[in-house]
């Protein structure tokens, strides 16, 4: 009997640990939110499908929280946050483009991550983490070279390349309206003059691309490529996989001086009534479970440094390794936002579009 007893002690023992266990876990996920409800931006088509399929199921489930999707695009986003006002915003949650965010952000409408609602923090690559966790760059898209290895007879593996005779007239670039083409004109100003901030340098460099093709999407831009109609262009890594995956006879080059990105941002915005479900939203974005989805669904590289990378899946993620993270170049927003885009739009308009 008395060993029966201390069975039964041992068994209820460890079934109250098991239940603090679980309770404390859940309480750190924040189940107390049932009830709540966030507004989260997405991009639409198969970014949206994907996000209401396969992340906020997991997401409600986990926290008892209500995710609405406000879907959209960058730009769209910013324009309607900038008219509401940093103290009444559309959203809880901003998923954007950090070239459209970094406004956003010098505007004061996002908030602070605090590490401790948004412990995942701590295992994202450090070049991802913004200034005081004003946000974070959640995935990346490297942006780099594609080319029709079918059609060109020299590969370029630089970004100098670009500028070789052979690709003249067989061009494509972003046209200002594209958010790369800031990007583009930093990184030119960079390799040529040494510093990303020499705009006469860079315009320069652009015009003796001409003739190009100017490119407002990066569907256009893999339109082009698919068809032939240009044989070189700039395209994100991504992009690149998805294509061949298709068929497309294309090739894709990490150029040796490094390369900007897209970046899929999740901010939390400063005058939200729900910071802490928001910031909940944040961590599980940032949750390896989540962000090996996405990287396996887009082949985005992931910002969680904790992701197991398989061989599968390191063949098709573009980005992925310790060496290739560093590669990625980083940028002034503050400066582009003080007045510069508004300049370089002006003139690019002017030197570029005018010729």
């Amino acid at each position: 009997m008395r060993n029966g007893w201390i069975r039964v002690l041992a068994g209820s023992t460890a079934l109250l640990v098991l239940a603090l266990a679980v309770g404390s876990a859940a309480n750190a996920q924040g189940t107390n939110f049932a009830g709540r409800r966030i507004v989260v931006t997405s991009y639409g088509g198969v970014f949206e499908e994907f996000v209401r399929k396969e992340v906020v199921p997991g997401f409600e489930q986990l926290t008892g929280a209500k995710v609405e999707l406000a879907v959209g695009i960058s730009r769209d986003f910013i324009v309607k946050m900038r008219a509401a006002g940093p103290s009444n915003p559309p959203y809880d949650v901003l998923i954007a483009d950090t070239a459209f965010v970094s406004l956003a952000r010098k505007e004061g409408h996002i908030a602070k991550l605090p590490i401790q609602s948004v412990p995942n923090l701590k295992d994202v690559w450090p070049i991802l983490r913004n200034k005081d966790d004003l946000g974070v760059v959640g995935l990346v898209a490297p942006i780099g070279i594609a080319y029709r290895p079918d059609l060109v007879s020299t590969q370029p593996k630089v970004w100098k390349d670009l500028w070789r005779s052979e690709y003249k007239g067989k061009l494509g670039i972003y046209s200002i309206a594209n958010s790369a083409a800031p990007m583009f004109l930093m990184l030119v100003a960079k390799i040529f003059s040494g510093n990303e901030k020499n705009m006469d340098v860079a315009f320069q460099k652009v015009k003796e691309l001409m003739p190009v093709r100017l490119i407002d999407f990066s569907g256009d831009m893999e339109k082009f490529l698919t068809t032939g109609e240009i044989q070189v262009g700039i395209l994100d890594g991504p992009a690149a996989v998805r294509l061949r995956r298709q068929g497309i006879q294309l090739a894709w080059v990490l150029p040796l001086e490094g390369t900007f990105m897209f970046a899929m941002e999740p901010n939390v915005t400063s005058g939200s009534r729900n910071k802490d479900v928001a910031y909940a939203y944040v961590n599980y974005f940032l949750s390896p479970e989540v962000q090996t989805k996405w990287a396996s669904q887009f082949y985005w590289t992931p910002a969680n440094r904790k992701v197991k990378m398989t061989t599968d899946l390191a063949q098709l993620v573009p980005v992925h390794t310790q060496a290739q993270i560093r590669s990625l170049l980083t940028w002034d927003w503050d400066w582009v936002n003080s007045g510069v885009r508004e300049q370089m739009i002006d003139r690019w308009n002017r030197e570029i579009v005018g010729r």
